[in-house]
């Protein structure tokens, strides 16, 4: 009984692969982990990292083919975004460190970052 042919050719690709997803892992950006809603700033890095949105920790090719062509993931980073900061503005105000009509300007004036 003859071994199967593909074996033979699975080693090349599955090397080619290895040599793609490491420095893919080692070039994704690092964020705040730890940062919560009770942190004194809004670090919309952390917060899109930690919903693994960050462009850099979604799948390539899923990616290019389902969200990118029509925008979905900028509009679930948005959203995500919008919906966190309003959290975090209004965790602030329980803990007294921003008044109701601060808060509300906040939330009015938010607007999320391009660079994600």
């Amino acid at each position: 009984m003859a071994p199967p042919r593909y074996a033979s050719a699975m080693r090349p690709l599955a090397l080619i692969l290895v040599c793609l997803l490491v420095p893919a892992c080692a070039l994704a950006p690092t964020y705040d982990e730890t940062w919560s809603l009770d942190s004194p700033v809004f670090d919309e890095e952390a917060v899109l990292g930690q919903a693994s949105l960050l462009s850099s920790q979604q799948d390539a090719l899923y990616t290019s083919i389902w969200t990118l062509g029509g925008d979905s993931l900028r509009r679930r980073q948005e959203y995500h975004l919008r919906t966190q900061h309003e959290l975090w503005v209004r965790r602030q105000v329980e803990l007294k460190k921003m008044t109701i009509e601060e808060a509300h300007a906040r939330i009015q004036d938010y607007t999320p970052s391009k660079k994600f």
